[in-house]
């Protein structure tokens, strides 16, 4: 009787142990899981295209940081500018862009056929001027000038004149972390420092 009552306290034992021990390993195994979770889980992704500064008619910064749209010039990221004017917005990539002495970007459009809009009854369109090309330049200092051409004609018809305006650029990010230090394409010692450092 008395290794009867042994073998039960026993078993007894062994099963609570084993119960203590169970609830123990899924604890833990939760508490695992939670802490592999949080330490995998990454920052919102900066990938695709994103709005990185904004610029008014005078060159005064309205959002972002211009130090990162220098930055994504140098590092050959696609940029887009945006701008609008009489209820109408428009957005294109910057073909061509330029860096002045660090501090100020530059954005040129390609060439496009020009357009205007048509309103008729309560039905609004974008009509191609089709003997018209355009093309726009603005800087993050709020410079901005267009010209237009007359296709047929190879002459220009308007534009060139310098003016004042707000715009919005726009970067594109690649889906993956680069980490290469922007550094400027010029130096101090390049031919003709002295004729624009001032």
């Amino acid at each position: 009787m008395i290794e009867t009552l042994l073998v039960a306290s026993s078993c007894k034992y062994l099963s609570v142990n084993r119960t203590r021990q169970t609830t123990t390993m899924i604890r833990l195994f939760f508490a695992l899981s939670i802490l592999l979770c949080a330490c995998h889980a990454q920052e919102p992704s900066h990938a695709g295209w994103q709005k990185v500064y904004q610029n008014d008619s005078e060159g005064q910064t309205t959002f972002g940081e211009k130090s990162k749209l220098i930055d994504a010039v140098r590092l050959g990221y696609p940029v887009r500018i945006g701008w609008g004017s009489n209820r109408i917005e428009h957005v294109a990539n910057a073909d061509f862009l330029t860096i002045f002495q660090g501090e100020e970007v530059f954005g040129q459009i390609e060439t496009i056929v020009g357009q205007a809009p048509a309103i008729e009854g309560d039905t609004l369109k974008v009509r191609f001027r089709t003997n018209n090309r355009w093309t726009k330049m603005a800087g993050t200092n709020g410079y901005t000038t267009a010209f237009m051409t007359d296709a047929e004609q190879d002459t220009l018809v308007g534009g060139g004149v310098d003016r004042a305006g707000a715009t919005t650029w726009y970067v594109l990010y690649p889906s993956h972390q680069v980490d290469i230090e922007a550094r400027p394409l010029w130096r101090e010692g390049s031919p003709n420092w002295d004729t624009w450092k001032n």
